[in-house]
């Protein structure tokens, strides 16, 4: 399998004052195309800093970060706008759902900002991936008329409107009861099985038999990853 992202060398710091405060300090990291990944950390230890560089929501300090080829923070605002909405798709830890479109329409203006499903298909798609995630019959309903655990999963399928080749997930269980938070977790093991990059953000405790590789984030830095297929533990 390709690397499907890279960071190189990466280090963000942030200033404030006379303050500087190092958020990632120099992290090495490759995740290969299909890979299920686990991001994991204690509240500042840079994991939702790596996810805003890997998505171009932040820019490193110093360093490259490139995904699927692309230099990213050599983009502008515009470009890097579009860019994400056609290759990555990102599930908020608090759904973000657009609170006065219904469901279906949160997902068809996913679609008609990066216009790269043709028009014709829209509707039937935004059908089969509400379906996909066993929420078709709340298609026209308002976000507050769903359960945490259904915002949910509309935020999963608005995240695929554009079929990235990589979702991100930001804390996406954490306000889900363990039922309700197994049933997206077999949602993004199946799209692992179909070829998607998935990465997940978490401060909780993981299985090590859930991902592919659990990688560990301890004051910015990378201090193990664990891959599943071998069962042992490296520093990185």
């Amino acid at each position: 399998m390709d690397n499907i992202i890279e960071l190189n060398q990466v280090i963000r710091s942030y200033t404030q004052g006379e303050r500087t405060f190092t958020a990632l300090n120099g992290i090495e990291l490759e995740i290969k195309q299909g890979e299920y990944i686990a991001i994991v950390g204690k509240s500042g230890s840079g994991k939702s800093t790596m996810l805003n560089l890997i998505t171009g929501i932040d820019h490193p300090t110093s360093g490259v970060v490139t995904v699927i080829g692309t230099d990213i923070h050599q983009l502008n605002e515009s470009q890097l706008a579009q860019w994400r909405g056609k290759n990555i798709g990102i599930v908020f830890q608090f759904f973000q759902l657009i609170p006065t479109l219904t469901i279906i329409e949160n997902i068809l203006l996913a679609m008609e900002f990066v216009k790269t499903i043709p028009r014709n298909e829209r509707l039937q798609r935004a059908k089969n991936l509400l379906e996909m995630v066993s929420i078709l019959d709340h298609a026209n309903k308002f976000p507050a008329g769903l359960s945490g655990g259904e915002q949910q999963r509309a935020a999963i399928a608005r995240a695929l409107a554009n079929d990235p080749d990589i979702l991100v997930a930001d804390e996406p269980t954490g306000n889900l009861d363990s039922a309700t938070a197994d049933s997206v977790k077999a949602i993004f093991a199946d799209l692992v099985a179909k070829g998607k990059t998935v990465i997940v953000v978490t401060h909780a405790n993981v299985g090590e038999d859930e991902f592919d590789r659990v990688i560990r984030l301890q004051d910015g830095e990378i201090i193990s990853s664990s891959a599943k297929s071998s069962g042992q533990k490296g520093q990185s």
